[in-house]
């Protein structure tokens, strides 16, 4: 894959052990922390994947440093915070952008903000719209 220009991410799970990306860390430009049991929208964020978010940041900086940290499920204003403090640099929401009766741009916005406020420098947050 990366013969053909393409970026490698690997995705884990709520119940995946973090030992298991120290062996394959060096050849992926992505990581996707799963906050819930992928499957289905509108469950609930899994509050024992923080530590493992922490654990999957420290890894990247010891191992892979530039290394992109996603995390998706149950993404909000409330979520946000959490998981931009626990380390992670993008975030993927869905029903909180999409299932808001104020709209997309009123949703992102609140988003944004949450994300700010969480980090230092609130520059830091990449927008992609």
């Amino acid at each position: 894959m990366k013969a053909l220009g393409k970026r490698i991410g690997v995705i884990i799970n709520p119940g995946t052990p973090t030992a298991a990306l120290e062996e394959i860390l060096h050849d992926v430009y992505q990581v996707l922390v799963m906050t819930i049991n992928p499957g289905f929208g509108h469950q609930h964020f899994i509050h024992t994947t923080l530590p493992k978010i922490l654990r999957v940041h420290q890894i990247i900086d010891e191992i892979r440093p530039g290394c992109d940290l996603e995390v998706d499920g149950d993404i909000d204003a409330t979520t946000v915070p959490l998981v931009v403090n626990a380390g992670a640099s993008i975030l993927v929401a869905g029903s909180a952008v999409f299932g808001e009766g104020d709209g997309v741009i009123a949703a992102m916005k609140r988003l944004r903000a949450a994300a700010n406020q969480a980090i230092p420098d609130s520059n830091a947050v990449r927008s992609n719209g």
